[in-house]
């Protein structure tokens, strides 16, 4: 296959030229992926295009946090905008339940973007408590026998994207620290077989651990105004 020299050295010009739009006022892509291509020859070179073609493997940038040069949304829109690529579309939603599929009259964000799933997972740490009688003192949240699997700050995260306020009211104060309306939730149960929190809402004594911090912080004569 002929692979001429100069489709390689415009190829080259591209890729640096881009790369370095991409961050306004900083060179360190650009050093990177030049040192990179002058480690290569034409045929891994070649090799490495064709990979890219494939999209067996992506370009990458690096931009350190808190850095003056940043990415930015406008800037990239841009270089969109310059290369001809169209960032916005309209798609096709399926709405189900015999509704015909129908082309969004608004243009969407379409792209490719990472997704990390996240590390914990509750099959790895969940347990079962033994009672639901043992509790933290300063907390008011269950301890020792009474323990069970704890929610995380992402896993809270996304409940809240989910819209599942109810549950994850529950979790962070029913069942964990508000003694008052978790004792009031499990009488529900143990007379109804269920419980609505609007029904115990009058019950409710608030998060201990909430009013611990506040104590605290007023001990360290500081302002705990909406604790």
């Amino acid at each position: 296959m002929d692979r001429p020299r100069g489709k390689r050295r415009e190829t080259e010009k591209f890729l640096l030229e881009y790369i370095g739009k991409l961050i306004p006022g900083s060179d360190r892509n650009v050093k990177i992926y030049r040192a990179l291509f002058a480690g290569m020859d034409d045929e891994a070179f070649h090799a490495f295009m064709g990979r890219l073609e494939r999209r067996e493997i992506r370009l990458a940038i690096v931009a350190p946090n808190l850095s003056k040069e940043k990415v930015t949304i406008a800037n990239n829109l841009a270089i969109a905008d310059e290369l001809g690529h169209n960032f916005f579309e309209r798609i096709w939603i399926d709405p189900g339940n015999d509704t015909p599929p129908y082309l969004s009259p608004v243009r969407y964000l379409v792209c490719d973007l990472t997704l990390c799933r996240q590390a914990q997972l509750l099959v790895k740490k969940i347990s079962i408590p033994e009672d639901n009688r043992s509790v933290d003192d300063l907390t008011g949240q269950p301890s020792g026998k009474s323990e069970a699997s704890k929610i995380s700050f992402p896993e809270n995260q996304v409940l809240a994207a989910f819209h599942l306020d109810k549950t994850l009211h529950e979790l962070i104060t029913l069942r964990g620290g508000d003694t008052q309306g978790f004792n009031a939730m499990n009488e529900s149960f143990a007379r109804t077989g269920g419980a609505s929190q609007k029904a115990i809402e009058p019950f409710r004594g608030g998060v201990k651990s909430t009013q611990a911090l506040r104590v605290m912080l007023l001990s360290m004569h500081l302002d705990a105004e909406g604790l």
